[in-house]
């Protein structure tokens, strides 16, 4: 079985006889890796793909508009990282119970996923609601009149547009958790394709500007919200619920997903925290408004574009988490080992080509935004900066995901936080603000959190530290420590 081969078969070239020992198991097979993968590639490049031209879209209002949705991005993360952290620790729970074949604690964990997704979002999105303006004003003190005025315009329609997203996010999690790539492709295709009519309907058509962005989010997640109940309510499989698994909470299923959740939440609040005082420093860089306005965008066209690279490495991560959890859940931590090497290794290859296909597209994906033409260069620095290290990333993020699988969070969250804040908080205050490198300081200071992140994960997967925190299916939440 753990050759991937038939009798009589002609032996695949070294390439595959390669993909083949990495991924061959008496788990997975190579083609059940490839299954689930390829189409979490797609969903990963549409997601990616799509934000990418919906950006484009918004520069052809002006570099105001630009700067303003970039800004409230990293504000609204500050919400979704919040019901992020509730699906992500659902997923570990689901990938769990689907390797150890508990049917009935998959629907109780996705049911209960759901739940406390849609209501910790609704919670949070009317609280920024509420406080945009000053929040907006506190954040960007030295900012444009008028980049004010989009930015809290767009904060508010991007806000509600959380909450029928965050079930949306919830079911396409739990598909994507027990291995069903396809169901989390199909979900993911009708909300982008959506989102992006409805931008072009908005935007070029209505001609409604940053209102007309923030409403393209709000269709296009209700839509999105429907679609995903209908396709879980029509499975009559394992993933078939009923009304009770999502109106009745127990302690087995909430107080795991609240400890994997809590120390994710807090290291994703803090480090889009973190990100907000990058924002600061770019809205501090140059001698006018003006030029920390061409910072501010310049630096969201290469986010923009470098967010098409981050698909093929998010679908990596994504398939790290799906299959060393259900690893895991058949208590077959070697396996789980063996599969985090593998994925980390594959990660390194797919990093290489990704950026090898991303350097020469780069003019293309410019010319696709329209930046101002002074912010051409500062982009082209930034997008170097971060495309010729990308083989790096596997080993940086890979084996955390792993380790949350475990259960491991807490390790996790304080390296990532430390990381951001001597990377891309002190170094990228050092680089951009005394050095005067403008946005690519923060591009370099990025480098450092991956090297950072690297040595330190490495040290904790070696030390085999976070074992300690595997809960067996039958063992209670108390007995963690």
């Amino acid at each position: 079985m753990t050759q991937g081969t038939s009798g009589g078969a002609v032996r695949p070239g070294r390439f595959m006889g390669w993909l083949h020992r990495l991924f061959d198991s008496d788990m997975f097979q190579l083609r059940d890796i490839v299954h689930i993968f390829f189409p979490l590639l797609l969903d990963q490049f549409f997601i990616q793909f799509i934000g990418m031209v919906s950006t484009a879209l918004v520069s052809s209002i002006g570099q105001e508009a630009m700067a303003a949705v970039n800004m409230v991005g990293t504000i609204s993360y500050l919400v979704t990282a919040i019901f992020y952290s509730i699906g992500m620790g659902g997923g570990v729970i689901i990938a769990q119970a689907k390797g150890h074949g508990d049917k009935e604690q998959l629907h109780r964990a996705v049911g209960q996923t759901t739940t406390l997704c849609f209501c910790t979002a609704l919670v949070t999105s009317v609280a920024l609601f509420i406080g945009a303006e000053p929040l907006v004003k506190a954040i960007y003190p030295r900012a444009e009149p008028k980049l004010t005025e989009y930015a809290v315009e767009y904060v508010r329609l991007s806000t509600l547009s959380m909450i029928p997203y965050s079930i949306f996010h919830a079911i396409f999690t739990a598909f994507r958790s027990v291995g069903d790539s396809r169901s989390s492709l199909v979900l993911t295709v009708f909300i982008n394709v959506a989102h992006l009519l409805l931008s072009i309907l908005f935007i070029n058509v209505c001609k409604l500007g940053v209102t007309g962005s923030g409403l393209s989010y709000i269709v296009a997640r209700v839509f999105g919200l429907v679609v995903a109940i209908v396709w879980l309510a029509g499975r009559r499989d394992d993933m078939h619920l009923q009304m009770k698994h999502f109106t009745h909470l127990s302690r087995d299923i909430v107080l795991p997903e609240v400890r994997l959740a809590i120390p994710f939440a807090v290291e994703q609040m803090l480090f889009h925290g973190g990100m907000l005082f990058v924002q600061r420093y770019l809205s501090m860089w140059g001698d006018t408004p003006a030029m920390a306005t061409m910072a501010i965008a310049a630096n969201a066209v290469a986010n923009s574009c470098f967010t098409l690279a981050y698909s093929t490495l998010n679908a990596v991560t994504a398939i790290t988490s799906t299959v060393c959890g259900q690893c895991i859940g058949a208590g077959k931590i070697d396996l789980c080992k063996r599969y985090c090497r593998s994925m980390v290794k594959a990660g390194r290859l797919v990093g290489l080509v990704t950026a090898a296909v991303m350097l020469p597209l780069s003019p293309l994906l410019l010319k696709m935004h329209n930046p101002n033409p002074d912010a051409v260069g500062m982009i082209y620095q930034m997008l170097l900066v971060a495309l010729l290290p990308l083989p790096l990333w596997s080993d940086a993020f890979v084996t955390p995901t792993m380790l949350r699988s475990a259960g491991d969070a807490n390790y996790t969250t304080v390296i990532s936080l430390t990381g951001m804040f001597f990377g891309r908080m002190v170094l990228g205050y050092f680089l951009t603000i005394v050095l005067n490198m403008g946005p690519l300081g923060i591009w370099l200071s990025q480098l450092f959190e991956w090297l950072y992140r690297i040595v330190f994960m490495e040290h904790r997967f070696r030390s085999d530290k976070w074992q300690k925190y595997i809960r067996q299916p039958d063992e209670p939440e108390t007995a963690q420590g």
